[in-house]
């Protein structure tokens, strides 16, 4: 029987607890404080790279100071003297992962959902008070333990691994966690707390439908199919999500951060909302209604205009592509063709007038002649001319 392994001399290994292409973590006793704990051996490529250690080191020292109910404590870091590896002690969780709930029961209802999610954004929340962004939100690293606590795991690693995406790659790593990186993330640009506010919209999403939003097989072919294109919304796809709830988790996989929420806590209040029946601020079920449209070739323009194209939501009343304003300036008098015609019916009345006043005086004083002359002109002018003749005619 084989002997036990150590590491640091005071932790013993046991099962093995998930593998990828970055680490092993494995199952350990603690034999200085006697208690079980989890160990993330690093991957052996990884330890080559003395830049990667040092902001692994320095990430790994942050996340120990994460001390919160929804975040998975880290205990301990360093290096074994014998095997050179490097190592983080995290505590263990005895339960299942996001991804083996997945795994093993496809999907998720609502509420089931919404517990997940509601302990991620807590854990979310705090750390991003602190100052630390987790970078790597997947259903893997959200743990639900037997006694339903949920639990946040791997602040300690994601950090540090910026710009080890091709190393990662090389070493076997399953592409699937690529499918949560916010746009900025998989194109290099500036991550912040709002990127793993995509990554929990890409979670809560596939938990809810039981696929992910987009199905690339590449980080180019992600980008691409999140810049040209919304994934299916969430109650298209199955009916027990409501609508509202559909446009609160497609806010959070909005391509622009600005659009996102502005915090995690903002995020769960929002998917409660939406689960109660109530859409975030700027949303409505018209505009999700509407999809991105491709851009009108020669094939379409001379098909009937589309409905009005949906903007990426932002808080506030909802924004849309809009014709141009149509001016109202009073033309000037006289020109167009109306303006004769108003002319005309204003002296017509007045005539009428006259002539009904006229008649009436003259019954009064014994006659009531009047002259009728037919009027036959043509242009505005004539016609107004000939009815200044008649009203002479019959007042004289």
């Amino acid at each position: 029987m084989a002997a036990p392994t150590l590491i640091a001399g005071r932790y013993e290994l046991g099962e093995r607890l998930g593998y990828g292409g970055m680490s092993t973590v494995q199952k350990a006793v603690d034999h200085r404080l006697e208690r079980e704990v989890a160990i993330k051996i690093l991957a052996e490529h990884l330890a080559d790279d003395s830049q990667f250690v040092s902001r692994f080191r320095r990430e790994a020292l942050a996340a120990a100071q994460l001390v919160h109910p929804n975040i998975v404590q880290v205990y301990d870091y360093g290096c074994d003297e014998v095997t050179e590896r490097y190592f983080i002690v995290m505590e263990y969780i005895r339960g299942r992962s996001g991804a083996e709930i997945l795994r093993e029961e496809t999907r998720l209802g609502v509420a089931d959902t919404l517990e997940l999610v509601d302990g991620a954004c807590a854990g979310l929340a705090h750390a991003h008070r602190m100052g630390v962004i987790h970078r790597d939100v997947k259903p893997g690293n959200i743990l639900r333990a037997d006694d339903g606590a949920v639990k946040l795991a791997d602040f300690g690693i994601a950090k540090a691994m910026v710009g080890q995406t091709s190393q990662i790659t090389q070493a076997g790593s399953v592409l699937g966690t690529a499918a949560y990186l916010a746009p900025e993330q998989a194109t290099g640009g500036d991550v912040g707390p709002r990127a793993d506010l995509y990554g929990l919209g890409v979670v809560t999403y596939q938990l809810l439908a039981g696929r992910l939003p987009y199905d690339a097989a590449s980080l180019t072919q992600l980008a691409m199919l999140q810049e040209r294109q919304r994934p299916p919304r969430l109650d298209e796809l199955t009916r027990d999500v409501p609508v509202p709830l559909a446009l609160a988790v497609d806010r959070a996989l909005s391509v622009d951060p600005r659009n996102r929420y502005a915090s995690a806590d903002e995020m769960r209040e929002a998917l409660h909302a939406g689960a109660r029946g109530i859409a975030p601020a700027g949303y409505s079920e018209r505009t999700a209604a509407t999809s991105m449209l491709p851009p009108r070739t020669a094939a379409t323009r001379a098909a009937p205009a589309p409905p009005p194209r949906r903007i990426e939501p932002t808080p506030g009343p909802p924004v849309y592509d809009e014709p141009p304003p149509v001016s109202y300036a009073p033309q000037s008098r006289g020109s167009g063709p109306g303006a004769g015609r108003i002319v005309l019916f204003l002296v017509l009345a007045a005539v009428i007038a006259g002539l009904i006043a006229f008649a009436i005086g003259n019954s009064q004083g014994g006659s009531s002649k009047v002259n009728i002359t037919q009027i036959d002109g043509h242009t505005t002018d004539g016609i107004i001319d000939q009815m200044t003749r008649l009203i002479d005619d019959n007042t004289r």
